[in-house]
């Protein structure tokens, strides 16, 4: 048993996957985190006060709860994760179990949302969607130092079989001690409690008996199952649609929607790594839509190409060294060299010529996420601001 448990340890580790779904996973956890900040923040007084509004126990909370918030946004953004995780998941202990959290939050969530952070410990989360990755290109702009965009398979499974699988089974086993899950009307009865119900009419499902016992046998067999079977190249998908669809309807059917969520976003790991790879076959451009020409022994401008090389990610603008391209287009030669050098030009697929803050424009329309800030760039008022501001800089 030991060798293969070891061995299926060490086949699993030697295979790589896509960083994506790990990328994926770190920002719908931090956003998770962000909204369940938001609801203790709005309630501190109602969770947090012996008394509400008159016995005040914890003076302080609220700007702990701040300092959790942008903590949070660090995870979605990719933002000092290790100390992010670090700080994530002291937080999570210190509330659910130093707090009035632990006397009435007595649901999963909580628990569940410390564990996963626990497991953002030791995950390559940076490795995707990260801010951390342009830091450090950022600190060798002359050198084009990328981290591998590759994870170990590991890196997958372990949240999922730990966190789901294993929830999952000793889940299934207590139901099968309770009489309504037995005669299968363990998704029905939560639904017309008190706690549980939902905001939503929900009685065109709860009239349905042999719906209910049908979705109440189903949870049953794939709670049981899903442990030995999740992992199986063919039913990996099955898994996942079922289990998001059936914690999509724990969100809008009952009234603890966190825990839905939470449960929900462990299931971006179970993600077919080729679709993340077919993903980004499809959005990156076959051919450039812009050529940029800059400086390349300028520190400045090479910074600005990787943070806009980083965000570019239909891959739509091309950055080539002015001195070397200079003559081969018509369009450049007219300029001097030393004017080449001290700004930005663009070459779009037509063959117009943009200088400066028109460059930084088209470069923006053209990436289409920043496209928003090109049309804000081309503002009367905004653009005669910003080519003040560009000229100043470059003196």
């Amino acid at each position: 048993m030991y060798k293969f448990f070891l061995s299926n340890v060490q086949r699993l580790l030697a295979q790589s996957a896509p960083a994506t779904g790990i990328g994926v996973y770190r920002i719908l956890y931090g956003l998770v985190t962000l909204q369940e900040i938001i609801f203790l923040y709005y309630f501190s007084h109602l969770i947090f006060d012996p008394i509400p509004f008159i016995d005040v126990e914890f003076p302080t909370i609220n700007y702990f709860l701040g300092f959790w918030a942008v903590i949070a946004i660090f995870l979605v953004v990719g933002y000092r994760y290790r100390f992010a995780t670090v700080c994530n998941y002291l937080l999570w202990l210190v509330f659910v179990n130093f707090t009035p959290m632990q006397r009435d939050f007595d649901g999963g969530f909580d628990l569940f949302m410390t564990g996963m952070g626990f497991f953002l410990l030791f995950m390559p989360g940076d490795r995707a969607f990260a801010l951390d990755g342009l830091r450090a290109k950022l600190q060798t702009p002359f050198m084009r130092i990328d981290k591998p965009q590759a994870v170990t398979v590991l890196a997958y499974y372990v949240p999922v079989i730990i966190g789901l699988g294993f929830l999952y089974f000793d889940s299934a086993i207590h139901k099968l001690f309770a009489e309504h899950w037995r005669h299968g009307l363990g998704a029905w009865l939560p639904c017309t409690q008190p706690y549980y119900v939902s905001v939503l009419d929900m009685s065109f499902l709860l009239n349905n008996e042999m719906l209910e016992k049908t979705i109440g046998y189903t949870i049953l067999l794939f709670q049981f199952s899903f442990i030995f079977l999740f992992a199986h190249k063919k039913l990996r998908l099955v898994y996942l649609l079922l289990g998001a669809g059936l914690h999509l309807g724990i969100t809008v059917s009952f009234n603890i929607y966190p825990f839905g969520l939470g449960m929900l976003i462990c299931y971006s790991l179970l993600i077919p790594y080729e679709f993340w790879q077919g993903l980004a076959a499809r959005m990156v451009e076959k051919s450039p839509s812009l050529t940029v020409f800059y400086d390349r022994d300028c520190p400045l401008c090479n910074r600005t190409v990787l943070t806009i090389e980083h965000f570019d990610i239909f891959k739509r603008i091309d950055f080539k060294n002015a001195q070397d391209y200079a003559q081969r287009y018509p369009r450049l030669a007219s300029l001097d060299e030393q004017m080449l050098l001290t700004d930005l030009y663009a070459l779009d697929a037509q063959g117009h010529l943009f200088a400066g803050v028109d460059t930084y424009i088209q470069i923006c329309l053209h990436m289409r996420t920043m496209a928003w800030l090109g049309g804000l760039l081309s503002l009367p008022g905004v653009k005669t601001y910003a080519v003040k501001t560009l000229q100043t800089n470059s003196r």
